[in-house]
């Protein structure tokens, strides 16, 4: 008995130490993570704004504190599938759909930033052997032809981004083609909408109002169509977003019923988005945001500017007063 008592206390004793060092290796991971999300923390960079110290900014007469809570990553949605095979600077397609998702790990808060793909920015200008060839000024969209590799086309993007936003730090991207979206609403059952407006579309024609459960095939059509005026994408855009929130939210509540799905999600269209964000950030990630409820805590601020007509496309100067603003709402907090 005394024998079998010190087995028990010996395998006990181990077990305890493996769950002990599975914890401190989950924490280890986590506490990695979130440097990685944050290491390259720094204040915007413009004429409006007095830095006063490392984390206090004064802005229109208030002063604001840079969140250490904010963890953010863009998100692009690309034209073309393959996304992970190249074609060649210069011919890597478009990033139609592109957007800054914010969480605050601390309150929950989930911040959208919808970026138009018409938005004019400085873009970075490669050759065909990757040689850096000056900057030009023109749409969002077309930073992702350039690079030899979907990480350098994503990055480009982040660069464009990142100068929009006044060099606010977003430390993560996720790159996902169209197909990937479509593989995701089928996993989840589709997704229910009100359509914001009547679709001449002859494979999803729609009218103003109408109720429909969108399946993958029809997801795609819904957030890809668009007519050729000025305010095409603009309407394009606010589905993108009412699509948007709602799959979330579907998917977010598929995976607190069952959390298994998480891993049967992620492996289903993963050869379908290319992205830097690391185990150890994915850890972060998820001790913080497993439970949350998506698509119900969902905010968006949007970036004001105009729309015109240019030589051969629309193009969207972003108001600057309104882009810094919103970083401030997003990134700061009033001290």
């Amino acid at each position: 008995m005394k024998k079998a008592k010190k087995i028990i206390i010996i395998v006990l004793a181990v077990l305890l130490a493996i769950v002990l060092g599975l914890v401190g290796t989950f924490l280890i991971l986590t506490y990695v993570g979130k440097s990685q999300f944050h290491d390259a923390d720094t204040h915007i960079s413009a004429e409006e704004v007095t830095i006063e110290d490392e984390t206090t900014i004064t802005y229109n007469g208030k002063k604001y504190t840079l969140n250490e809570n904010i963890v953010s990553v863009l998100v692009m949605g690309i034209d073309r599938e393959n996304v992970n095979e190249n074609f060649g600077s210069g011919n890597n397609g478009q990033a139609d759909v592109i957007f800054v998702a914010t969480i605050d790990t601390e309150t929950k808060r989930t911040c959208i930033i919808p970026i138009s793909r018409e938005t004019m920015v400085d873009v970075n200008l490669y050759t065909q052997d990757g040689k850096f060839a000056g900057t030009k000024h023109e749409q969002l969209c077309l930073a992702y032809a350039y690079g030899n590799t979907t990480e350098q086309s994503s990055q480009n993007v982040l660069t464009s981004v990142k100068r929009l936003l006044y060099g606010i730090n977003i430390s993560s991207y996720v790159t996902i083609e169209m197909e990937g979206v479509e593989k995701l609403t089928d996993l989840v059952g589709g997704v229910e909408i009100t359509s914001l407006e009547t679709l001449n579309s002859k494979k999803l024609p729609l009218t103003k109002g109408e109720k429909v459960t969108l399946d993958g095939y029809k997801s795609r059509l819904y957030i890809k169509y668009r007519d050729d005026d000025v305010e095409a994408n603009a309407r394009r855009m606010a589905r993108q977003k009412q699509f948007l929130s709602a799959l979330m939210n579907k998917t977010s509540n598929e995976i607190s019923n069952d959390y298994t799905k998480l891993a049967t999600l992620y492996t289903a269209i993963s050869p379908f988005f290319n992205s830097d964000i690391s185990f150890a950030q994915i850890a972060y990630l998820a001790q913080n945001c497993l439970t949350m409820n998506f698509g119900d805590t969902l905010q968006y601020k949007t970036i004001g500017g105009t729309l015109t007509q240019g030589e051969k496309w629309v193009e969207f100067e972003a108001d600057k007063e309104s882009a810094l603003q919103t970083v401030i709402d997003v990134f700061y907090l009033p001290k």
